[in-house]
């Protein structure tokens, strides 16, 4: 018989961490996890949510994607579904909730309303899900500082956690899952460290919980585990990015016992970003009409801004010798090009596919899907190609003091120190920088590898280093959908803690 668990995601962002766990599948082919209920109060990302519950069970009944769904997600039409499938949308919007925890009383009574109608049998039952963070980043943290008027006391976020022990004592799940920043573990009100106090509260749960190190196996003890245990290296299991998280893993004590140790998660192969987006369709990025130059976007306006402002930098004589060569190399492969702005490219499946592969390029279209550039002003084209054709030359990212005075932002303080790291290019041959929901500003922090596409990463190649599967479907505008990808848990990570957490109930 399938055995079914029950999953309730909290502060579910756009999916991620659930993805994981329901996209998980047993050695029989069934999918034991089974969303009861998804929270989440951001309007886009909740629209992301309940949308890919409808995908889910449209896979889960056997049905193809009408193109409907594709419309919708597009903005064309104000419904995903056909006829036959309306029943199965109205059911994903029953699974996915969209609602602020703590801060509305009324939404909250019938938020535990649902819970408790829902857990009406002796299923298996997990609570999942990651508290808001931005009280606990050190990024956060340090624009906090700079506000005199910030009281730490009486920012909300510091307390969110506490909606997430609310949940624990109506669902008294058998397992949980909390995630956070590394933040967390610095984190102090009052002199007092947040984690310690978050660790009790969650031990001091009603129905008794040991915690555990995902990364060590080993069961927290007072005074003898070391915090940092609970960080994950994302890269350490085949996510294509430096994201170091903390997370951790409850389990409900039964009749008085509890476990010494579980099984840790295990290292995987090292996954590059070529390895994540280097099949993915060649783009240019549109000419931002906000430039000085060439409003008007066309493929050879493109190309004029990029070889006259590349060739003034060369003949200014300020460059090094060998950074001219690749210059000019990397400037007859633009010359060549006739890259378009978004994907009309087909998708091709790896050959010979990784555990990455299968989990991430799943799309069931003929071409890629959110793979369009955003539009870059001229100036920025110019600081994108040099910057992508330094690293080519010297294995590391350009820094402020690298840039001539010829591209050199328009900013008072340029040369202070506070821009050494303000253009980044994401090494094709190793991991990526975290993915931040920064990435929705600009991409100044996740330019493109290649310099003869000279343009920040899309939609589609940050959500795969995010390790989201083609087939999923961002909702909102551009910007949305970038701060959605930026928040996530990489799925793929999900599903290899879903794996122990499946082990662990049977």
């Amino acid at each position: 018989m399938e055995k079914s668990v029950k999953v309730i995601d909290i502060f579910a962002g756009p999916g991620g961490l659930g993805e994981g766990f329901f996209s998980y599948e047993d050695d029989n082919g069934n999918f034991p996890f089974d969303g009861l209920i998804s929270v989440e109060k951001d309007l886009h990302a909740h629209a992301t949510l309940t949308l890919r519950a409808f995908y889910r069970l449209l896979i889960k009944n056997n049905l193809e994607i009408p193109e409907e769904y594709y419309q919708y997600a597009d903005g064309k039409v104000d419904c995903p579904h056909t006829s036959a499938t309306k029943e199965l949308w109205e059911q994903a919007n029953r699974e996915t909730l969209q609602l602020e925890m703590g801060r509305d009383q009324k939404a909250d009574i019938e938020l535990f309303r649902s819970i408790e109608e829902s857990c009406d049998d002796q299923s298996p039952r997990v609570l999942i899900g990651g508290p808001p963070c931005q009280a606990y980043s050190l990024v956060g943290r340090a624009r906090n500082k700079g506000n005199k008027e910030y009281v730490p006391e009486k920012d909300h976020r510091h307390f969110l956690y506490k909606e997430y022990l609310s949940i624990m004592e109506i669902f008294s799940p058998d397992i949980f899952v909390m995630e956070n920043v590394k933040g967390m573990l610095s984190s102090k009100i009052n002199g007092g460290a947040v984690f310690d106090q978050i660790i009790k509260d969650l031990e001091c749960c009603s129905a008794g919980y040991s915690l555990y190190s995902l990364k060590t196996g080993k069961k927290f003890i007072r005074g003898e585990t070391n915090p940092k245990d609970f960080i994950l290296c994302s890269e350490d299991y085949g996510i294509p990015q430096n994201r170091h998280r903390v997370i951790i893993l409850g389990i409900k004590k039964k009749n008085g016992q509890d476990l010494d140790s579980i099984e840790p998660l295990r290292h995987s192969p090292k996954i590059s970003v070529g390895d994540a987006i280097g099949d993915l369709p060649k783009l240019r990025s549109p000419l931002s009409s906000r430039g000085k130059r060439f409003n008007k976007d066309s493929l050879n306006a493109w190309k004029e801004n990029v070889l006259t402002g590349i060739n003034e930098l060369i003949n200014s004589g300020n460059i090094d010798d060998e950074l001219v060569i690749k210059l000019k190399n990397n400037l007859r492969l633009l010359e060549q090009s006739d890259f378009d702005t978004r994907s009309v490219a087909q998708y091709h499946p790896s050959k010979s596919p990784t555990v990455f592969d299968e989990f991430v390029k799943d799309s069931p279209l003929s071409n890629v899907r959110l793979h369009e550039s955003r539009p870059h002003m001229d100036s920025d084209l110019l600081r994108y190609f040099f910057c992508a054709s330094f690293r080519d030359v010297y294995g590391r990212n350009a820094r402020a003091d690298d840039f001539p005075d010829y591209l050199a932002p328009d900013h008072k303080n340029w040369k202070s120190g506070k821009f050494v790291d303000r253009f980044k290019v994401q090494n094709f041959n190793s991991q990526s920088s975290t993915v931040t929901s920064h990435i929705s500003k600009d991409g100044h922090y996740f330019i493109h590898s290649e310099a003869k596409q000279c343009r920040s990463l899309t939609v589609r190649e940050a959500a795969r280093i995010q390790s989201f599967p083609d087939s999923y479907q961002f909702m909102g505008k551009r910007t949305n959908q970038f701060h959605q990808v930026g928040n996530a848990v990489p799925p793929l990570l999900a599903r290899q803690i879903a794996n122990i957490v499946m082990k662990l109930l049977d």
